[in-house]
């Protein structure tokens, strides 16, 4: 094997990228080069680290142990050279934020301006996900990720608790009458086997209703769209439709209690530099009010 000094930082570049899009192809027509050049450096990289770290299969490829092992440890790097270098070009600050799909779109977003509107020079770069806990292979330089209840590393900031309770439309309320027994409303779907509608049942002292299932949802904000159209009710905590809330769209179901679901943990990357400090700062003093 050669000495580590002597590896190619641009076959690490290009073995990362062809790890990431999966393919060959993929990763030449986004390096600007051939497939077959993108081949020569992985071979060689192989070649000089004395291992294989690619399976190839007819019109894909696979990371063997050692090529996993590899992507997940200079993968954040690479990210990290390239930011600096858009950095040095362009004379922007920036950053990258992973958030789940939900969080982003109902609750991040809609008041970036703001923070943005204070800090000009300062490029943020969002990243969703539907994953729940740490998404693999996250370089983001701040990730809030979701976990269920009980499940978030003992020593993570919380930064938003999931406290939920069931919500509908006020004109699905009114068909159903004012004290509405849940098992006479349609509930929306929306997450793996309903652990979080079985948690609420269980905390909440309902294990008794047995809940009339109508319609299944891959994200949150689909099931939440479907429950202001009036199909359903669907766990949600206050923070995710405040502005539902606020606008009529959307009601609690009266005399149901917040359960405590989840949360949304804040991780960062190192180095942590200032302007991450700042944008950290903004969202504790966000999630706090």
């Amino acid at each position: 094997m050669q000495h580590v000094d002597r590896i190619s930082l641009n076959a690490l570049r290009v073995f990362a990228a062809v790890a990431e899009c999966g393919s060959m192809k993929l990763a030449a027509a986004r390096l600007g080069v051939t497939a077959g050049a993108v081949s020569h450096q992985v071979r060689g990289l192989e070649d000089a680290l004395g291992v294989r770290l690619l399976h190839r299969l007819n019109n894909s490829i696979r990371l063997t142990d050692a090529g996993d092992n590899l992507f997940r440890q200079v993968h954040p790097a690479i990210r990290n050279l390239q930011q600096a270098l858009e950095t040095t070009l362009s004379g922007l600050a920036d950053i990258s934020v992973q958030v789940p799909v939900t969080l982003a779109t109902r609750w991040l977003i809609p008041r970036l301006d703001a923070f943005r509107a204070r800090h000009p020079d300062l490029r943020i770069r969002i990243e969703t996900t539907s994953v729940n806990g740490m998404p693999p292979h996250s370089g983001a330089d701040i990730v809030l990720a979701y976990f269920p209840m009980w499940t978030a590393p003992p020593d993570a900031e919380v930064l938003l608790e999931d406290l939920s309770r069931p919500h509908l439309s006020p004109a699905l309320l009114r068909r159903a009458g004012t004290k509405p027994r849940l098992d006479e409303i349609p509930a929306l779907q929306c997450a793996g086997g309903n652990w979080d509608w079985q948690n609420w049942l269980r905390e909440s002292g309902h294990t008794e209703a047995t809940l009339r299932w109508s319609g299944h949802f891959d994200l949150d904000d689909a099931a939440l769209r479907a429950a202001v159209a009036g199909l359903g009710m669907v766990l949600a905590p206050r923070f995710i439709i405040a502005d539902d809330l606020e606008a009529g769209t959307l009601c609690p179901i009266p005399e149901t209690e917040e359960v405590r679901l989840g949360a949304y943990v804040l991780f960062r990357k190192a180095p942590q530099t200032r302007w991450g400090d700042r944008f950290v700062e903004w969202l504790r003093n966000l999630a706090s009010n």
